[in-house]
């Protein structure tokens, strides 16, 4: 089956989705059958830019009358909640910008609810699906790779991302993708510092042995993003998700591997460099019954979870229950 036989709404028509979000499902070709946002001469831009059929300032309306496969919501993060519930209700998969949420208890009743109606419920955590990590974590599943005994992340967001919460609108990204790569969390500690900036040091235990350190801090005018993972065979590093370095022990030499640039001009290159465009293809497959689902509802609740405890436990190591 082609992507194209994947029947989408889309609600939300702020800058992140018409910047990037709308344009990797174009690019995706996905079925956009409707635009849907409160702000309706909004909507019917956007819906003649972007070549949907119809606009509409209701969910449920454009849902019955459309007759959607999916989904895919971003704006706010009450209404990612809002809008989710309602397409679940309705029996269509979605997919949603992270944070899904405002809470991880309210995204995990929303998990509950997509598994309750059998649907897909997949969130926006973009850096998994980014070719730089995705190749980072074959490498470090290989078994010439070895046990992996550090996880070290650097990842101060770029001043545009503008929430006003980072440490719980931004931090599950690189949370979610140190799950992905080490496994669980069992403990964290985290020393923050007090200024306009929401900065953090994290320091974590993965269930495998493992011990993890992030640093972060937003908005950065000086963006910064590197991830590093060794074992005591091999070093792997990704910078700004544009290259993967690799050395091995007992050799001098340095494999360097770049993804790499999707078709179709400058913004479908960086939609796929950062993940994005990837991950709303992942979505549809999974739609498709082609792919196994991936960043789900359950995995941004961890995500979640770890970042409030990034906020609670100033100062001191504590469990992950």
């Amino acid at each position: 089956m082609d992507l194209n036989d994947v029947r989408v709404g889309f609600i939300g028509c702020g800058v992140h989705a018409t910047e990037v979000l709308l344009p990797a499902v174009r690019r995706a070709g996905l079925d956009l059958a409707a635009v849907c946002d409160l702000d309706k001469r909004l909507a019917q831009r956007m819906t003649r830019r972007f070549g949907a059929y119809r606009s509409y300032q209701d969910l449920r309306r454009m849902i019955e009358e459309m007759d959607v496969d999916a989904v895919l919501v971003c704006g706010p993060p009450e209404m990612h909640a809002e809008a989710a519930s309602i397409a679940i209700e309705l029996g269509r998969h979605v997919w949603v910008e992270a944070p899904p949420a405002p809470t991880a208890a309210e995204a995990r009743r929303i998990a509950d609810l997509a598994a309750e109606r059998g649907v897909l419920a997949q969130v926006g955590l973009m850096m998994r699906f980014a070719p730089a990590y995705r190749r980072l974590a074959e490498v470090v599943g290989a078994q010439d790779f070895g046990q992996p005994v550090s996880l070290e992340a650097v990842w101060w967001p770029p001043e545009r991302s503008g929430h006003e919460e980072p440490l719980i609108h931004d931090l599950p990204h690189m949370l979610d993708l140190l799950r992905h790569l080490g496994g669980d969390v069992t403990q964290l500690g985290t020393v923050r510092q007090d200024d306009r900036q929401a900065s953090a040091s994290v320091v974590l235990r993965f269930a495998s042995g493992a011990l993890g350190s992030l640093s972060f801090s937003a908005p950065s005018a000086c963006p910064r993003e590197r991830l590093t993972v060794a074992s005591r065979d091999a070093v792997a590093t990704v910078e700004d998700r544009l290259a993967l370095t690799l050395r091995r022990r007992d050799t001098d030499e340095t494999m360097t591997w770049r993804p790499g640039a999707c078709p179709g001009g400058v913004e479908s290159t960086m939609g796929h460099l950062r993940g994005y465009l990837p991950e709303i293809g992942q979505f549809a497959r999974s739609v498709l019954g082609e792919a196994e689902p991936a960043a789900t509802m359950a995995d941004a609740v961890e995500a979640m979870r770890l970042a409030e405890l990034v906020v609670a436990s100033d100062g001191e190591m504590v469990t992950v229950g």
